[in-house]
């Protein structure tokens, strides 16, 4: 791919909920990239501590900081008001708690060209504000190569990569024009937000580079618990892709993909609310977050599936035969098929003999 001889603008879009610990060194890695076309849209969204005054120094030492504060409205409501208000030809967006490679920009936009809906930076796990990597998350492994003609959906399910919004340079004209916007009043909308950025894309392009690094170590992160509302908002995600995705869908093959992709969500929020209970005994909602699972698969089937690997092809049978009336079951039968051992073999057997239809 050729070096890209523009310099879009672009929107840095800061979501800020008490974090008056973590925003200056995020804020500090925005001021240091070596990119230099930017605006950074910090917004304040109804902070308790000292959040916002911490942000107004950014805003007095460099212009392109601007502070957007509001009444609490989530950080769904958050990144909206930053999309809103965003000037830019691309949107990236930021959390505050993690921190930039000083060439993350530059990076993205090197790759980036108007044609492209959307350039992938690799990201990065770390434990609080530093760039030691301790990993790499799951990244597309055909890097700095324009993907085109194809279905992103698809890929995603066959060589997963990193469902969340940051450290993705969006084209500003692709968002607008699929009226892409984050679903309000529930956590967990980076999944809602991937899944339509990747059915709508024409034209991705991953990066080869380390550009963001993620801060594992900040233990009032939402993805920290799982409580019932994790759980409820999971499902909601996936009702909301059924709803408007996979019933409405009269391409069969663009449902087949639409339905793999909804059933593996299923199998993976189910997997991790019981893998929760397991390793949190004291936890009371098992029962009722049971009943919420068992009532979400009865009302949203997925009559078929793709057949692209045996061992996914063997779970998601597994898990269409007895989830509905025994998702914990299914839960350990399909973890058992990632088991070698003859014990989990005849654990297997005993499970599926004591379930009753």
């Amino acid at each position: 791919m050729s070096k890209n001889t523009t310099l879009p603008f672009v929107s840095i879009i800061v979501p800020c909920y008490n974090v008056e610990n973590f925003i200056n060194k995020g804020l500090e890695s925005v001021l240091n990239q070596s990119y230099t076309n930017w605006e950074c849209l910090v917004i304040n969204d109804g902070s308790k501590d000292n959040t916002e005054n911490e942000i107004k120094k950014w805003v007095d030492k460099d212009a392109r900081f601007k502070l957007i504060s509001q009444e609490n409205k989530g950080l769904s409501g958050a990144r909206n008001t930053g999309l809103k208000h965003a000037k830019g030809d691309c949107i990236y967006f930021f959390d505050p708690d993690d921190m930039l490679d000083e060439n993350c920009l530059e990076s993205l936009t090197n790759l980036y060209q108007p044609s492209i809906d959307i350039v992938v930076g690799k990201n990065a796990s770390v434990r609080n504000q530093t760039t030691t990597i301790i990993n790499t998350l799951e990244h597309y492994n055909t890097t700095n190569t324009l993907l085109e003609d194809k279905n992103f959906v698809e890929l995603a399910l066959k060589t997963p990569f990193s469902v969340v919004a940051w450290n993705k340079l969006y084209n500003t004209s692709f968002i607008t024009t699929n009226n892409l916007w984050f679903k309000d009043g529930f956590v967990h909308e980076d999944e809602l937000w991937f899944f339509e950025t990747m059915y709508y894309a024409k034209n991705i392009i991953f990066n080869s580079k380390v550009t963001y690094y993620y801060n594992i170590g900040n233990q009032s992160s939402i993805t920290k618990n799982y409580s019932l509302y994790n759980l409820t908002s999971y499902l909601t995600v996936i009702e909301d892709i059924y709803t408007k995705y996979y019933k409405s869908e009269k391409d069969n093959q663009n449902k087949l993909i639409t339905g793999t992709y909804i059933l593996n969500f299923q199998i993976t929020v189910v997997a991790a609310f019981y893998r929760f209970i397991k390793k949190n005994k004291n936890i009371t909602y098992k029962e009722e977050g049971t009943t919420l699972i068992k009532r979400h698969l009865g009302n949203f089937k997925i009559e078929d599936f793709l057949k692209f690997n045996a061992k996914k092809t063997k779970q998601y049978n597994l898990f269409k035969h007895y989830a509905i009336n025994n998702p914990e079951k299914a839960f350990r039968l399909i973890r058992n098929t990632n088991k070698k051992s003859i014990l989990k073999r005849i654990e297997s057997w005993y499970l599926k003999k004591t379930t009753r239809f």
